[in-house]
């Protein structure tokens, strides 16, 4: 089965349930990012600008917290995700949150036919993102792809550090690059399945978004939450670079 495939079938099972245990039922959760939008988007926040009047792709957007937040802000926010349950749980909390989000069922690698190329000021990516793709730079060259010259990306996610070296018993090695087969994350702490991962390291990243036609604008790391005295997640900014400078037509 390819790793793809394995990590769909774990994201199905059970995963509304698990939010609504996280989180509570859409109309719960949906109370308190009304109230504080911002919170939900506390460490995108400061990068994020001007959202009113913003075309905004979430990708692999999960439960729909962040889309909604940004919609509560004045975005309009297409999400791109492979999970029918979470769909569901995002649509619920977007309903109870009075705001609309457009939520795409779909492999953010088979999105080509969506029609979203090109129309994205902002792109937006949260936390267990990278690491499920085991081609780096075919990732971000779609990416790019979904992005206006000039858009803006920012993705926060788990340091390569943590993730590489102190996340799994069995990792202990910052540069291998073999996949790992490990719990699909559970916010009930259930087991939900099994999922493949790719752990990168901090250079292939950043590598990979420069590759892929991004100007790198900020680089910053912060402490773990249960260690601080090793990094625990990363904010990368960067600015889609137009066609002329990548040589293109």
């Amino acid at each position: 089965m390819k790793a793809t495939d394995q990590n769909q079938l774990a994201w199905e099972e059970s995963r509304y349930d698990a939010w609504c245990h996280a989180y509570g039922t859409p109309e719960v959760a949906a109370r308190g990012i009304v109230n504080d939008p911002k919170h939900v988007l506390r460490r995108l926040y400061p990068h994020l600008g001007k959202l009113e009047g913003g075309r905004i792709c979430n990708i692999q957007g999960s439960h729909g917290r962040v889309a909604v937040a940004l919609a509560l802000l004045g975005g309009t926010v297409d999400v791109i995700d492979f999970s029918k349950p979470n769909q569901k749980y995002a649509a619920q909390l977007a309903q109870a949150a009075g705001v609309s989000i457009s939520y795409h069922v779909c492999d953010v690698m088979q999105s080509g036919h969506l029609g979203l190329d090109a129309l994205s000021d902002l792109l937006v990516m949260e936390f267990g993102i990278v690491h499920y793709h085991q081609d780096l730079e075919a990732f971000f060259t779609l990416v790019r792809r979904l992005a206006k010259s000039g858009g803006r990306l920012i993705l926060n996610e788990f340091h390569p550090i943590q993730r590489k070296l102190h996340w799994h018993p069995e990792l202990d090695d910052y540069f291998q690059s073999e996949l790992i087969v490990a719990d699909v994350p559970s916010p009930t702490g259930r087991h939900l399945g099994h999922c493949q991962y790719r752990f990168w390291t901090l250079g292939e990243i950043v590598s990979a978004a420069i590759s892929a036609g991004f100007s790198i604008k900020h680089l910053e790391e912060f402490p773990d939450r249960d260690n601080p005295k090793i990094p625990g997640t990363f904010t990368l900014v960067a600015e889609a670079i137009n066609a002329q400078s990548l040589g293109g037509d």
